[in-house]
Formats: C-alpha cells, sequence, structure tokens
C-alpha cells in the first residue's frame, strides 16, 4: 500500500468517526495528504504552472506562514549561527534553475512531477556564512508544520541546491512552502522542504518524518511514462507517440519506445530537456498496423544507466518499472 492510498482509506475513517483523539492520532501517523493533481496526459506543459503543479503533503491543515513574522534559523555546528528575515533574504539576490519534482510515492505511469524554475539563492552560500564547524556532517532541516528532513553536507554545499523564494516568476504559493522552500536536484521531493524555519548542522545521523517510517531513497529511480495515446486509445493512421522521461540530476540520453510489447525498440525523439535537472519530453512517429498493440518505453540516464525494468512499489525508495499501454489500430 502506497503513502496517497493510506490516507485516502484513513482520512474517510477518522472523518467517519468524528473523533478529536482519532484525528490527531491521524495527524500523527499518517504519512501522505495528496490533492489530486496529477501532472500527465497529452497535455504536459514543459514548464508546469504553478496551480497545476503536483501537491503532497503530511497536514490536514498546511501552515500559513506571514512574511513580515518569519525567520530562518542558521544553528547547530556552526560558530556564527544567525537568523535571517525574509528582507533580509531577498536582499541577497537570487539565481533561476528550472528544477523537476518528483515524488517517492510516485507509481509507474503517475503523474506525481513537475517541472517549474525556480528562484533563490544556493543554500551552500548562507551555510558558509554560518561557518560550519569540522565536525558537521549532515544537516537538518526543520518546516513551520513540524516536518523535518536531513541531507548530507555535501549535498546542502551543491550550488544546484537552493533556498528558493520564487516559482515560475511569482512568489512561492502558500502550498508549495511560501515564503521559502528547499529545492534539492537528484533527490525525491520529500527533501525539498517546504515552509522552511531553520537549518541545523549536525554530527549524526538523525531522522526526518518520512526517513522515520522507513523510506530510505538514496538517489532517484530514472523513470519513463508515455502521456499520447492514452490507454486503450483508438487510433486511425500515423500518430506520435509522447511522453516524458526522469533521472533526477543525470539527465536522461537516451529514450527507446516498443511498440510490440518490448520485442524491438525504436529510439525516441529528446524534444526538450534543458538541463541533467529536468525531465526530458520525447516523442516517435508511428504508423500502426491494423490491431491491437502494447507500447512501452524505456529511458538511458545521462551516465549510460538503464532504467530498471524490474515492476517495484514505491515502498521504501520509490517506484520502479516500465510503463505500458494498450491500443488499437483501426486503420
Amino acid at each position: 500500500m502506497n503513502r496517497r492510498t493510506f490516507v485516502r482509506g484513513a482520512v474517510g475513517g477518522a472523518l467517519a468517526l468524528g473523533s478529536g483523539g482519532v484525528i490527531e492520532a491521524l495527524r500523527r501517523e499518517s504519512t501522505f495528504g495528496y490533492d489530486g493533481i496529477e501532472v500527465l496526459g497529452p497535455g504536459v506543459e514543459r514548464i508546469t504552472p504553478n496551480e497545476r503543479f503536483y501537491v503532497v503533503t503530511k497536514n490536514l491543515i498546511d501552515p500559513r506562514v506571514v512574511r513580515e513574522r518569519w525567520r530562518l534559523e542558521l544553528s547547530g555546528l556552526v560558530t556564527a549561527p544567525r537568523t535571517l528575515d525574509f528582507a533580509a533574504l531577498e536582499r541577497m539576490g537570487g539565481v533561476d534553475q528550472e528544477t523537476t519534482l518528483e515524488c517517492i510515492s510516485n507509481a509507474v505511469g503517475h503523474g506525481l512531477i513537475s517541472n517549474a524554475v525556480w528562484t533563490g539563492i544556493p543554500l551552500g552560500e548562507l551555510i558558509e556564512s554560518a561557518r560550519p564547524e569540522s565536525g558537521a556532517q549532515r544537516v537538518f532541516f526543520h518546516a513551520a508544520d513540524g516536518y523535518t528532513h536531513s541531507t548530507t553536507l555535501e549535498k546542502a554545499l551543491e550550488p544546484t541546491t537552493l533556498l528558493a523564494t520564487r516559482m515560475n516568476g511569482e512568489p512561492l504559493p502558500d502550498r508549495h512552502g511560501f515564503p521559502a522552500r528547499l529545492i534539492v536536484p537528484g533527490t525525491y521531493g520529500e527533501v525539498s522542504v517546504k515552509w522552511i524555519d531553520r537549518i541545523e548542522l549536525v554530527d549524526d545521523d538523525r531522522q526526518g518524518y518520512y526517513e522515520k517510517q522507513g523510506w530510505k531513497a538514496q538517489r532517484v529511480h530514472t523513470m519513463s511514462r508515455i502521456d499520447a495515446p492514452g490507454k486503450k486509445s483508438r487510433l486511425r493512421g500515423t500518430t506520435r507517440i509522447r511522453g516524458v522521461a526522469f533521472a533526477g540530476d543525470r539527465g536522461i540520453s537516451k529514450v527507446e519506445v516498443s511498440t510490440d510489447g518490448g520485442r524491438s525498440w525504436r529510439e525516441a525523439d529528446l524534444d526538450y530537456m534543458p538541463s541533467k535537472l529536468t525531465w526530458a519530453h520525447w516523442s516517435l512517429g508511428w504508423s500502426p498496423s491494423r490491431g491491437e498493440h502494447e507500447l512501452v518505453v524505456r529511458a538511458t540516464d545521462g551516465n549510460g544507466e538503464p532504467q530498471e525494468t524490474k515492476k517495484d512499489d514505491s515502498v521504501p525508495d520509490g517506484a520502479t518499472g516500465l510503463h505500458r499501454v494498450g491500443v488499437r489500430a483501426e486503420a
């Protein structure tokens, strides 16, 4: 059972019981809330509009942070701890970085994945300004909703790891972490903490919210998906098979499509992949013969490593397997 399935059932049960105690227990124990948006199908944009970007939360009610009251604390194993308000953060300027995020619970063929242009400052600049002590090994992040997560200090200092304040040219929407959130390429979305308010350098391997529940992804698995034609489509004449592929911060070097259930493969065109940090949009022209066909897609990451073909659930480190779509050609 994945996180989305669990919470749909649990929330319904808790609300039916109407017990404050039960709801509080659910708040403590449930792992995942999902607003119903999946970014998939023939209309997937290269840059996902803010209102269409997938949303995942552990909260029954998300926090509403007041910008003027927000503070970001840098603490722990540092020799110059500091606290910044939003005005100070804005004065530091920012860079634009297009980055794709994917939820660790995204199943094969599903749409808990989106792409945006984020504006923020490299997290490493903030951390270095607090002067980390030599014993610091990891960074533990705290958020306004009580959420926590950690990553290595090395990952936090990578120049592509951002503290973002804008999304597609606009201030972060509340549901996406206003006033500031992390963007951590090469990791699943759970590491890109929303509503962040404290950054703590530590020398131990303490676990965050999802880590305590057993989720332990080390890197994003290579994924690929067919967006068009859809399942059970009836086709006439030449068509163009389209979809997306993603491999964290490794990029995509190749996408291949089979129209006969995996017996033979053709290389697709990579129509869009501005950097290794984003998904690739791919397409392939096809003139099918009359009858039933099974479409399959597979991708190879920028390091030359092929996508895992064995189908596995997302628990505990992300889903693997190939996406398959059955269609019928009528002429």
